[in-house]
């Protein structure tokens, strides 16, 4: 009896297939759905928790070259084209989100004096203070953080390298552009197809409500990069080191540029770094048609007419009052790859 009981037992082993379920090729990332709806990777080969728990997770990109900027682009600034060659470095998956950035205000003591809440109408605030308290407001904490100055974005980097004793900062311009654009040039981090947007990019959705509610952060992953990294274009606009310079690109060097080393003073703006990504670019154009465009997209009449491509730039200075908030400025860790983990 206990020889049949054997036998029985052995077939539905095999009908059933494998029992352990936790066994995968090291080779296939596994993605979850935690409880607060983030995408989490639990096996893969180029994914680490570089500075622990709760502080992001951060893709390794190898170095190589590519070609930065692009000729036909729609603006001045995003040419020439010219080949750039980068060293290795870890990049975070996801922009930094508001309950990361708040653990920094808090711990780093950054008062309202520094941090602005904006004041907007149409886009009630994901972070406030009360009694001295930073917090996120209700069902925000996974949202991509607002750092309104890319002198609190740089200074929450430097918050984690002391926190972690890893070398932390802003991705400079180049690998911004080389994360988003892989070696091949892509114009979007999936690719060069720019339809079925809504599936890849949050776009325009919820600024039209009175709501801080943008999104959990990995939300699209079919606008990742093949390596994993998400939210590159169709978000937060992202703050790199670069002082911004539109004529950099003719005198840039061609290994790890930095941009320049001081800023560009200009009659147009002051005091600017880089940004990169984001809802839209305001391209060069005068006529009505396609200022009607890009501005109807902001209302969510129009498909994103004017998503920004991996090469477009942007700039962004340090606001000087709350009116004056950036309330799109993200920003992105950069972890030197001084070791492999």
């Amino acid at each position: 009896m206990a020889y049949f009981s054997s036998i029985v037992f052995i077939i539905l082993c095999i009908c059933a297939g494998p029992c352990d379920t936790e066994h995968h090729d090291a080779a296939e990332p596994l993605l979850r759905e935690s409880a607060n709806g983030i995408p989490t990777t639990t096996t893969d080969s180029h994914m680490y928790e570089l500075l622990g728990p709760g502080l992001g997770q951060f893709v390794y990109i190898s170095g190589g070259e590519f070609r930065m900027g692009s000729d036909g682009g729609y603006s001045v600034d995003e040419r020439p084209e010219h080949v750039v060659e980068l060293s290795p470095f870890y990049i975070a998956r996801f922009p930094t989100t508001n309950l990361q950035f708040v653990r920094f205000l808090n711990e780093a003591r950054i008062s309202s004096e520094q941090y602005f809440v904006p004041d907007a109408p149409f886009l009630a605030p994901a972070i406030v203070q009360a009694n001295g308290t930073w917090t996120c407001s209700e069902d925000c904490e996974n949202d991509a953080a607002a750092c309104q100055s890319w002198i609190l974005a740089e200074q929450y980097c430097d918050w984690l390298s002391a926190k972690t004793a890893r070398t932390c900062r802003l991705p400079t311009e180049a690998e911004w552009e080389y994360v988003c654009r892989g070696r091949q040039g892509r114009m979007y981090p999936w690719g060069n197809d720019a339809t079925e947007l809504d599936r890849r990019v949050w776009g325009w959705r919820g600024w039209k409500q009175n709501s801080p509610k943008l999104m959990p952060v990995g939300r699209f992953s079919e606008g990742a990069t093949p390596e994993g990294v998400c939210d590159l274009i169709g978000y937060m606009d992202e703050v790199c080191s670069d002082w911004y310079d539109p004529e950099y690109y003719a005198k840039s060097p061609r290994k790890n540029p930095l941009g320049p080393r001081e800023q560009i003073k200009s009659k147009s703006y002051t005091n600017a770094k880089i940004t990169r990504g984001g809802l839209e670019r305001h391209y060069v154009s005068r006529s009505f048609a396609a200022r009607f465009l890009r501005d109807s997209q902001f209302f969510g009449v129009l498909p994103n007419t004017y998503l920004p491509r991996g090469w477009s730039r942007g700039k962004a200075s340090p606001p000087n009052d709350h009116r004056l908030a950036y309330g799109r400025l993200g920003s992105r860790v950069v972890v030197e790859a001084a070791r492999m983990p």
